[in-house]
């Protein structure tokens, strides 16, 4: 059985925590719980759906984040559409903000 983990929304006031399957990516968990983040491909290309991680460990399988440059990395960003959660997580307000 595939143990849930948690999603610490820690831009919000009070912070809020979400759970996600193992196998549900990141973004897909933060659009069912109405969280509004920006996307587009869907794929890990664009770069459009750029998050913080604050802590913990996120996982992209067999898929490579092209939309994440090295400084990003380096400051600690990731792709939410391709990502899931290997422990529970934080994450910070997406990069991109929806109008």
């Amino acid at each position: 059985m595939l143990q849930k983990k948690h999603i610490l929304l820690a831009f919000l006031a009070p912070p809020k925590r979400i759970a996600t399957n193992q196998n549900e990516t990141v973004l897909a968990t933060l659009v069912a719980a109405g969280v509004p983040i920006k996307q587009a491909c869907t794929n890990g290309v664009c770069g459009v759906c750029l998050t913080p991680l604050l802590s913990g460990e996120i996982d992209y399988a067999t898929r490579h984040p092209y939309g994440l440059n090295e400084k990003e990395k380096q400051n600690g960003y990731f792709l939410p559409c391709i990502a899931t959660c290997k422990t529970d997580i934080a994450i910070d307000r997406p990069k991109v903000r929806l109008r």
